[in-house]
């Protein structure tokens, strides 16, 4: 059933109905650059790819795609057609490759080699097909890296989806309508999947297939009407004073909190203050904010409740959820219980030969050398054993360090130089210098080219 308000009016369509015959065939649900892309191409498209996949008996089919068109052209096929959508939050083919026993075949955009079955989705299919009818529990399967690196598999009802775009409907429907929605995060991942796809789809406004990267870009972009913006901190701390100013409708974000000063710095450069946005995977949106003044606290979206165990720990239940979740996250209820403040993660745990060991002090250990100016720990497994590997930038006077030593002796004095605070089995056996720790288009750690860098 569509969602409904109290006044029985259709507030959002559900992914059953995207593609529902009633619709107007005109209607534009996507951009690129100059092109509009219209339902009744996008209902062509998805036709003519369920023909094709109705050919494979391969279950578990891999989605990578750089344009979110035809990341949206493969996630309808599939559905329709029994398969089960594997969504992994990368494209890398190294990566990939280390995967490969979590998926039987592959659709994408992309010159992948992963030795499976394989299709290109592209956009353009002429004639028309029937489609069966939407099947029952559709859902798919993301793996998020998690905290400690490991990628984590969760699977994702389209249901719960549904009713998110209802929730952020329900608070932002007419700001949203009128709207042209482009994006600097991925579709490959729940933020991006969320609000860069289900959400318009849902509202009926029409998304950008391609990422915006920079912020001329973005600029670039006004062109098509008034811009709903879908970023991530890392992205708006890197927004350029020396452009001139934009007037989006709506700018969300997501991936971290924005810092109060970036969050003022953006209201300026783009028209509006960012709604910054705070949930997880396993858990859909959780809260949102916009900070008018510092410290501002994050409200639960309606129907979300949130206690903390006898531990401390928090729990989230929601009408996205089966069961209460706890979270790593540290949450303090405020004393409205309609508000909580976000005071961190928890640290990264995990176990080395039966030693318990928190990743977060490893890296904190490391960036108080005076050699290292950041740094990342992530476990590697090799021949059956565990043990840390560090990504690391150098500071002005590690680099001067390394000119005078070779890179295995360098390493050594700093493996030396954390043994005073670590335990052997903490300390990283490991080493890659690199200019900056890689990101993903969230803003956060890109643990798969992290963990390819040891490959």
């Amino acid at each position: 059933m569509d969602r409904e308000t109290k006044g029985k009016t259709p507030l959002t369509l559900p992914m059953s109905r995207w593609l529902a015959q009633e619709r107007a065939p005109d209607t534009v649900v996507a951009w690129r650059g100059e092109l509009r892309i219209t339902l009744a191409q996008l209902r062509r498209d998805v036709a003519g790819l369920y023909r094709e996949l109705n050919a494979h008996r391969e279950k578990r089919w891999a989605l990578c795609f750089d344009d979110c068109y035809r990341f949206t052209v493969a996630l309808l096929a599939s559905l329709y057609c029994g398969k089960v959508p594997i969504i992994f939050g990368h494209q890398r083919e190294a990566i990939l490759q280390e995967q490969r026993a979590d998926f039987d075949a592959l659709l994408s955009d992309l010159p992948l080699m992963l030795g499976v079955p394989s299709l290109t989705v592209e956009e353009g299919a002429a004639g028309s097909a029937a489609l069966p009818g939407w099947p029952d529990a559709a859902s798919l399967v993301l793996y998020t890296s998690g905290s400690t690196g490991e990628p984590q598999k969760v699977h994702k009802p389209v249901a719960a989806l549904d009713e998110e775009c209802a929730l952020l409907a329900a608070r932002w429907l007419p700001q949203f309508q009128g709207r042209w929605i482009a994006a600097s995060v991925s579709h490959q991942h729940l933020y991006g999947l969320s609000f860069r796809l289900f959400m318009p789809m849902a509202c009926g406004v029409p998304f950008d297939a391609q990422l915006t990267e920079y912020h001329e870009q973005l600029i670039a972009k006004r062109q098509v009407g008034q811009l709903l913006f879908i970023s991530s901190p890392a992205w708006l701390t890197r927004l350029d004073a020396a452009l001139s100013p934009l007037d989006c409708a709506l700018v969300f974000s997501a991936g971290g909190p924005l810092p109060f000063a970036e969050a003022q710095r953006a209201q300026h450069l783009l028209g509006t203050l960012p709604l910054e946005i705070y949930g997880a995977t396993e858990t859909g949106i959780i809260g949102w904010r916009q900070q008018h003044q510092p410290e501002t606290a994050w409200r639960l979206f309606d129907g979300v409740t949130l206690q903390l165990d006898a531990q401390g720990q928090p729990q989230i239940d929601s009408p996205l959820l089966d069961a209460p979740l706890s979270l790593n996250d540290i949450l303090q209820p405020a004393a409205d219980t309609r508000y909580f403040h976000l005071q961190g993660r928890s640290d990264r745990i995990i176990k080395i030969e039966e030693k318990r060991l928190s990743l977060t002090e490893v890296e904190r250990r490391l960036r108080a050398l005076p050699a290292v100016s950041d740094a990342a720990v992530l476990p590697l497994r090799r021949k059956g054993r565990i043990s840390l590997g560090a990504v690391i930038v150098l500071s002005a006077q590690g680099r001067a360090e390394r000119q005078t030593l070779s890179e295995g002796l360098f390493t050594r004095r700093l493996h030396q130089a954390l043994r005073p605070w670590l335990e052997p089995v903490a300390l990283p056996r490991s080493w890659r210098i690199v200019t900056a720790i890689p990101r993903n288009p969230q803003g956060k750690r890109a643990y798969a080219e992290l963990q390819e860098l040891f490959l």
